[in-house]
Formats: structure tokens, C-alpha cells, sequence
């Protein structure tokens, strides 16, 4: 029995509402591949406009009325979300680094977090292996900054 050719367009309908089309026992090894590929983008894109949205509705809203709670998210989830909303305009590095990495590199400044990223190979790393990153990263700048205020003392 010859395997159905993976349509990409035909998955991302089935993906919108529609029932998938193609039998379990017709998907391979790629095909389940790239349904996962496209729902970590899709996730990557939902995170973002659930973000979009919070931060919206919190500029609706009055000085201490707040959604999170009317949406089953905790303030701090709800917070995240609505700062990668902010900062995080690229859906493709989002759903490629996942969220536990994007909200590590959302502690380094906006400016750096390319640079950090591209040196430090972050998307092979492990979070906490990203996290460690960091904090080493702070902790040689506050050495460097001690040494240089030591160094005026002088």
C-alpha cells in the first residue's frame, strides 16, 4: 500500500478545527515530525497573541481591575506572556528556543540577548545549562564593574 504524499497546507487546516485526514497507520516518521515542527510554532504564536491580548484588555481595564484571574492564569504567567508579547517579535526563535529559555534571556537586556544568544549556542542548551549562562554572565560584569570602581579608589 503506497504511503499519502504529507501536505503541509492540508495539516495546518486540519490543525485550525478540521478533523486530520490522513489515517494513523499512512504517518510516518515525517509526517509526525512535521506536525510537531508546525504545533511548537503554532504554540510559539498563541503564547504571543494571548500576551497581545492581556496587555490590551490590561489598557481597557481600571487601575487595579486585572484579567488573569477571569482567564486562568496566574499574575505572574499572565506577566510573562504579556512582556514576550512586548519583546519577543519573532515567532520562529520563540517556538525554536521554547518558553522556559525566552523568559531566562528576557532577564539580559533587550540590546544583548541576540548577541548572548548567537555566542552561547542557546537553543542546543539545556534551560538550566542557560540560566547557569547567565548567571555567570552577571556575576563576571559585577566583578568587572567592582574592579573598575576599585580601580577609581585607587
Amino acid at each position: 500500500m503506497a504511503r499519502a504524499k504529507f501536505d503541509m497546507g492540508e495539516f495546518v487546516r486540519s490543525m485550525q478545527g478540521a478533523p486530520a485526514t490522513m489515517p494513523a497507520e499512512e504517518r510516518d516518521i515525517e509526517v509526525i515530525t512535521a506536525e510537531i515542527i508546525c504545533l511548537k510554532q503554532q504554540t510559539a504564536q498563541n503564547i504571543l497573541e494571548i500576551g497581545h491580548r492581556l496587555n490590551e484588555a490590561k489598557e481597557k481595564l481600571t487601575h487595579g481591575a486585572w484579567l488573569p484571574e477571569r482567564v486562568e492564569f496566574t499574575e505572574r504567567t499572565a506577566q510573562k506572556y504579556m512582556r514576550l508579547a512586548r519583546e519577543w517579535p519573532n515567532t520562529k526563535a520563540l517556538s525554536d528556543l521554547g518558553l522556559t529559555k525566552a523568559f531566562s534571556l528576557l532577564t539580559l537586556p533587550v540590546e544583548e540577548r541576540d548577541q548572548f544568544a548567537e555566542e552561547n549556542n542557546v537553543i542546543d542548551m539545556t534551560s538550566r545549562e542557560l540560566e547557569r549562562a547567565i548567571r555567570e554572565r552577571d556575576e563576571a560584569r559585577q566583578g568587572l564593574e567592582a574592579a573598575k570602581a576599585e580601580a577609581k579608589t585607587a
